[in-house]
Order: structure tokens, then C-alpha cells, then sequence
């Protein structure tokens, strides 16, 4: 599936730590983002994993 961009409005301060943190790592700052998003939909839908009703 082709990715689609998404603009997002982030503070100032956010956006460094994101940048540094995506250094860090030795990644883009889009795959830091998206890595991110994923980690957090992992935790807070635990129902994704198991095939749940939010899942088809």
C-alpha cells in the first residue's frame, strides 16, 4: 500500500525532542513518527491484537 502524507501541527519543543530522539535511534523523523503512532495503537487497543470487532 502507497503511504500518504500527513501534516500534523506539533510545538516547537516537540518537534526537537522527536528529532533528537530520532538521531538517537539512527532513523528518519517520519519513521520516528510513525514507529511512535504504532507503539501507542499497540498499547491502547488491545483489541487489535486478538482480532477484535475494531479489527476486520
Amino acid at each position: 500500500m502507497p503511504k500518504v502524507p500527513l501534516n500534523v501541527r506539533v510545538d516547537p519543543a516537540l518537534l526537537e525532542t522527536l528529532k533528537t530522539q530520532a538521531k538517537l535511534e539512527n532513523r528518519t523523523l517520519s519513521n520516528m513518527v510513525v514507529t511512535a503512532l504504532k507503539r501507542y495503537l499497540e498499547r491502547a487497543s488491545p483489541r487489535s491484537k486478538d482480532g477484535g470487532a475494531d479489527n476486520p
